[in-house]
C-alpha cells in the first residue's frame, strides 16, 4: 500500500519529499506540479522573506525531472538576494515497493532550502546532490498509512571543505484523505570540515524538522513546516549561538497534461 500524497483526478500519489528530503516516491507519467514555498531569509543581512517557485514532471512512471529558483529578500522590505544557482532535479525509481522489499530511488538534487547561508556561498539547509532514497509503507486499522523513509547523499556544495556524505531518517502519517504529518531528521553529517579535535560530525545535533499538509482540493495542497525546531543550526560557522528556528509555508497545484 502506498502512502496518500493527494489525489488527483482518482489517481493516488506518492509523497516523493517529507519536508526537504526526498522518498522514493515518484510524479506519476504525464503529471506535474508547481510548488511555491515561503520562508524567513537565510542572510542575517536581509529583512525580507525568501520565496522559491519550482516544477516537476513525470516523464514516465519511474523518471522524473524538474528546475526551481528564488532568492532572500523577496517579500518584504530591503535589497534581494538571488539564489547562488537555479535548482535542477533529476529521479529515478529503480525497484518498485511489494509485500517484502521497500521501494528505492537515486537522483540528483541541485536545490537547497532555508535561503542563502551567510559563511559561503550555498544555502541554510544544503541541497542534497546525489541521493539514495527508500521507502516503505503500511496500512493501519484500515485508515491510517503510516511511511517510513530513510536516504543517503552526497552534496556538492561546499565540497572543497566538507567531503562527508550525509543522511535523512523519517516517517509520515496520512490520517484521511485531506491531512498528512511528516517528520524528518537530517543527521547533519556534512555541516561542517572535521578538524583535529573533531574528526566526526555528531549526528545527535542533526536537524529536526516538522510539517503538516492539508489537501483540501484534488489539485491543490497547502503545507505549514516547522525546521530545526530543536535549534542546532549555528548563526555562523564557530558561533555558539542557534540561528533558530523557522517557520515555512508550501503551496502546491498538481495536475497532468
Amino acid at each position: 500500500m502506498l502512502m496518500l500524497n493527494i489525489v488527483v483526478q482518482g489517481e493516488i500519489l506518492q509523497p516523493r519529499r517529507l519536508i526537504d528530503a526526498h522518498t522514493a516516491g515518484v510524479m506519476p507519467k504525464a503529471y506535474f506540479d508547481f510548488e511555491t514555498r515561503i520562508y524567513g531569509s537565510g542572510d542575517s543581512t536581509i529583512n525580507g522573506g525568501g520565496l522559491s517557485v519550482g516544477f516537476v514532471v513525470g516523464l514516465t512512471d519511474r523518471f522524473n525531472i524538474g528546475v526551481s529558483y528564488g532568492g532572500d529578500g523577496i517579500l518584504g522590505r530591503g535589497a534581494a538576494k538571488p539564489n547562488p544557482w537555479p535548482g535542477v532535479l533529476v529521479k529515478y525509481r529503480i525497484i518498485e515497493e511489494n509485500y517484502h522489499i521497500p521501494a528505492f530511488a537515486i537522483g540528483f538534487d541541485w536545490q537547497g532550502y532555508g535561503g542563502v547561508e551567510d559563511d559561503y556561498k550555498g544555502y541554510v539547509y544544503k541541497s542534497q546532490g546525489f541521493f539514495l532514497a527508500t521507502s516503505k509503507n503500511y496500512l493501519l486499522f484500515s485508515t491510517l498509512n503510516i511511511g517510513f523513509h530513510g536516504a543517503i547523499n552526497y552534496s556538492l556544495e561546499d565540497a572543497a571543505h566538507i567531503k562527508w556524505p550525509n543522511g535523512f531518517v523519517g516517517m509520515d502519517l496520512g490520517i484521511n484523505e485531506e491531512l498528512y504529518l511528516a517528520a524528518e531528521y537530517d543527521l547533519a553529517l556534512n555541516s561542517q570540515a572535521p578538524s583535529e579535535s573533531k574528526p566526526y560530525c555528531n549526528p545527535l545535533l542533526g536537524y529536526l524538522n516538522l510539517g503538516i499538509r492539508w489537501a483540501f482540493s484534488e489539485s491543490f495542497y497547502l503545507e505549514f513546516d516547522a525546521k530545526d525546531v530543536l535549534q542546532r543550526k549555528r548563526l555562523s560557522k564557530g558561533s555558539k549561538e542557534p540561528l533558530g528556528w523557522s517557520r515555512e509555508l508550501k503551496i502546491v497545484y498538481i495536475t497532468h497534461f
